[in-house]
């Protein structure tokens, strides 16, 4: 590699490695320029022999390809291009990387720096995985309309030289159309793949198949009447371990390939997952089949445990409630999410990250290593010395009763002017969390430092429909987008307003969903508000559902019904802010990326000409290059700006007009 290449590395990393070497901290607090700088590496994935670690750092103006070593050292950087790299996948040689680029498939060979192109199609492709051997890459794309499973021929590598082309560049579909594919993993003998998927009509489960590689024959092993997903193969091919909510919270379970022999293996009214099945938060089995790790969600963190793998027919049986013991590994209270094993099965390497740190890639020991000395390890150090968190807001858990009685949980973050023995009361800035499929976790969340040194308490609500308190919970939403969430999130305010910190000055803040909720928290109880800011949100659900991209119209099917059924019209009108913009009170910032295709641009167009028509005061500010969020550095810098001023203004500088 180049010595130019070689040297391009991202701030965020070289910060990372040369930490505490000068500059002391400031103690002026976090600045939006700060912020914004910092960019932690994220993506790592483990090489197959267990001493490099591939990840994707900013570097340019975009996420590019680096490589380090897995007990800590200095990054290198593989790819150098305009467009950003991402989901970086080890060959099974440790030889190449393939990875995702322009919604094509690439390859890189990591000693030479040859790419190679692998597939491409313009309905885009995503997820490369590689079969046991090296020899074929599967992935996801909508070439005919659904989220399909793809199988092609890899390039071969040649020592020194480009990769030659495969014996067939055509990409041959693995699954039927009419099945959108969320997740799947290769057999340890690649003869087969576990996919997890989602089945019309019914939206209310998630299925997992195993598809015969030769045959493209799949049978069903698990998802009948649950929602069962994250599959990972058990290292001999026996089973698979997974995640699933058929006691009503999401457990970790062991199951055979013919589904008919399953293992409870986490039991209790906590999470061991999420809906996704998403890479981190999926059980993953030690490579000599001996243990396993997963995760377990409590009061907005997310804790990483390793328990013994019992023997087939040994352990607990389904619905016998037992579970097995778990050992938690994480040092700090945080949210983690799982790398993968070390090949000796002696460690794990994680990613960890509160409320006062970013993402960072930990080597933490099994419990007998550390109970023989062993120390967890952090291989990373994404945020710069320069930075002081002595002073950060550090989350606190409350909770309240909605109108209904249903419990209601969140995060407060309080300015440091509103504790101590001269605290102050202050405003407070709700918070209502995107998804709705989601939770407000006590992680890294830089907006949330500067509002929290603005002067502004920040409360996140876990409002109904969010993830970490059970299916109940999670569907209790159901029929009720923009309105019985609206309903809790408006009861939170009420709740802050009367607390002894709060000054009554209330704002509302969100994200894609959480937009939404803005415009449906300020048109529900205008008079609770003094200013909403709403990050590419829904207005009309009626017209998303139309106009929105498949995997969020599938999500708002899922939760509310076709908007054709009769039966569904009038939650759907409901549920729909635009038809109530005349009660408005608040002044209103809106920020929407151009090129948004979840939540597209048309939603802010027409809630900016119902405001026009009715005279009320906003603010718009589009970002032509963005899609669903703010994926540049300068524009997340500019959008944080705009955000805090807005606020400033509205709740720091404004009398009490009352």
């Amino acid at each position: 590699m180049t010595g130019p290449t070689r040297r391009a590395v991202a701030d965020a990393v070289r910060v990372a490695q040369e930490n505490g070497r000068s500059r002391r901290p400031s103690r002026d607090g976090l600045t939006i320029e700060q912020a914004a700088a910092i960019e932690a590496p994220r993506e790592f994935r483990l090489s197959p022999d267990g001493r490099r670690v591939a990840f994707t750092a900013e570097a340019a103006g975009a996420r590019q390809i680096f490589q380090m070593a897995s007990r800590g050292g200095y990054p290198e950087q593989l790819t150098a291009t305009e467009k950003s790299a991402s989901d970086p996948q080890w060959s099974p040689d440790g030889r190449r990387i393939a990875f995702v680029r322009d919604e094509a498939i690439w390859m890189i060979d990591v000693e030479g720096s040859h790419q190679a192109l692998v597939s491409q199609h313009p309905a885009g492709n995503r997820f490369p995985r590689w079969c046991a051997d090296g020899h074929q890459i599967a992935f996801i794309s909508r070439r005919r309309g659904w989220d399909q499973l793809w199988l092609v021929d890899a390039p071969v590598p040649r020592r020194g030289r480009p990769a030659t082309r495969p014996r067939s560049a055509e990409a041959t579909p693995m699954t039927a159309p009419g099945i959108d594919v969320d997740d799947f993993v290769w057999s340890p003998d690649g003869r087969q793949i576990a996919v997890a998927s989602q089945r019309l009509p019914d939206l209310l489960t998630s299925q997992i198949h195993i598809v015969d590689v030769v045959t493209a024959h799949e049978r069903l092993i698990a998802g009948d009447g649950a929602w069962e997903t994250g599959p990972r193969w058990l290292p001999d091919g026996s089973g698979l371990l997974m995640v699933s909510d058929r006691d009503g919270w999401f457990q970790a379970v062991r199951i055979s390939t013919d589904g008919k022999e399953r293992t409870v293996l986490t039991t209790g009214r906590r999470e061991h997952g999420e809906p996704g099945g998403g890479w981190g938060y999926v059980p993953l089995p030690s490579p000599d089949g001996g243990r396993f790790a997963c995760t377990e969600t409590r009061d907005g963190l997310v804790d990483l445990l390793i328990g013994e793998l019992p023997a087939h027919g040994a352990g607990p049986a389904a619905n016998s409630g037992a579970g097995v013991h778990l050992t938690v590994v994480n040092p700090f209270d945080g949210v983690w999410m799982t790398v993968g094993w070390m090949p000796d099965a002696s460690a794990l390497l994680a990613v960890g990250r509160s409320d006062r740190a970013p993402d960072d890639l930990w080597l933490l020991p099994v419990p007998e290593a550390a109970a023989q000395g062993a120390k967890p390890r952090q291989l990373t150090h994404s945020l710069p010395t320069v930075v002081d968190t002595d002073h950060f807001a550090i989350g606190t858990r409350v909770a309240f009763e909605a109108r209904d009685g249903l419990r209601i949980e969140g995060n407060l973050y309080l300015p440091i002017n509103a504790t101590g023995e001269e605290a102050v009361r202050v405003p407070c800035l709700v918070h209502s969390h995107g998804g709705p499929t989601s939770q407000a976790l006590r992680d890294w969340l830089p907006f949330r430092q500067l509002v929290a040194e603005a002067g502004i308490a920040f409360l996140s609500v876990d409002f109904r429909g969010s993830t970490g308190y059970g299916r109940d919970f999670r569907w209790a939403n159901r029929g009720e987008w923009g309105h019985a969430d609206a309903f809790d999130v408006i009861d939170a305010a009420h709740w802050a307003a009367a607390q002894p910190w709060c000054d009554g000055r209330l704002a509302h803040y969100g994200a894609s969903y959480g937009g939404y909720m803005t415009l449906c928290v300020l048109t529900e109880e205008p008079t609770l508000w003094r200013a909403g800011i709403d990050l590419y949100g829904d207005s009309d659900i009626t017209e998303s559902y139309r106009h929105g991209d498949r995997t969020g119209r599938i999500d708002l099917e899922r939760m509310m019904g076709r908007p054709d059924d009769p039966k569904a019209v009038e939650a759907y009108r409901r549920g729909s802010p635009l038809n109530r913009v005349e009660r408005i009170e608040a002044p209103l910032l809106i920020m929407h990326g151009r090129k948004d295709k979840r939540v597209v641009p048309l939603m802010t167009e027409k809630i900016v000409e119902a405001l026009e028509i009715e005279g009320k005061h906003y603010q718009l500010h589009w970002y032509d290059e963005e899609p669903h969020g703010w994926q540049k550095r300068d524009d997340r810098r500019d959008a944080w700006k705009r955000c805090l001023d807005f606020l400033k203004r509205h709740l720091l500088e404004q009398v009490d007009e009352d």
